[in-house]
């Protein structure tokens, strides 16, 4: 019998491989963006994106593989995919030994922030109305202070007139957590996109075999016997 290499399953495949890394993806890149551009570092935030926006192309080029079934183009994937995967390992070791380390860098940051406010410039503010959270421990951190007052970052909706609006929770920790809850998806998100990048090259590996013994054996059917 025959063998035979189907194009479809290798096709489509791919094609849902491709689109499960994008939408991992848009994870990986708005949490590490965040991550490290929290803890103010610039390296970091440049990192993550470069890795984010090569994740995105190779994955594109993917999707142009599946749907185009390209013998060449596969071959391109395969070596694309394989940078990729190193450049997501370097960055998911490299992560993982400052994760610990950029959770600090935030909270040194706000508490930095904190002791150079002023009346006229409150630099929490931001902080407050990102997170939800208000001071450092709490809304106390401002009503202890001389002529002490709750900014309106402080409150829902800019309103402070309300008890219930006030956000009770302390930057240290509910900014800190949110910041934690980020960084645990940039880490799962970027296993998720190797784990899928190496799912990719299998399925691109065999569509090219495919695509490859499917031109193969039209030219053998075209070509003349001769007696």
């Amino acid at each position: 019998m025959e063998k035979s290499f189907p194009i479809t399953p290798w096709k489509y495949g791919l094609l849902v491989t491709c689109i499960l890394i994008v939408t991992c993806n848009v994870f990986f890149f708005s949490c590490g963006v965040t991550t490290w551009g929290s803890a103010v570092s610039v390296y970091g935030s440049y990192g993550s994106a470069l890795c984010g926006g090569a994740v995105f192309g190779v994955a594109f080029l993917g999707m142009y593989v599946a749907l185009k079934v390209s013998y060449k183009y596969s071959i391109y994937y395969l070596i694309f995919s394989g940078l990729v995967i190193a450049a997501l390992g370097s960055y998911l070791f490299t992560f993982t030994a400052m994760r610990e380390q950029l959770m600090g860098r935030f909270e040194e940051r706000m508490r930095d922030l904190f002791e150079r406010k002023t009346h006229s410039d409150d630099k929490m503010q931001p902080v407050h109305s990102l997170f939800g959270c208000c001071g450092i421990e709490g809304p106390q951190d401002y009503l202890k202070e001389e002529h002490g007052a709750l900014p309106s970052s402080c409150c829902y909706a800019f309103d402070c007139s309300k008890p219930a609006h006030v956000y009770e929770e302390g930057c240290s920790t509910k900014a800190v957590a949110n910041l934690r809850m980020q960084a645990e998806l940039n880490y799962y998100s970027c296993m998720a996109i190797i784990a899928l990048e190496f799912l990719g090259l299998f399925t691109a590996y065999h569509l090219g075999k495919a695509r490859k013994y499917a031109k193969t054996k039209i030219k053998d059917e075209e070509t003349p016997i001769n007696d």
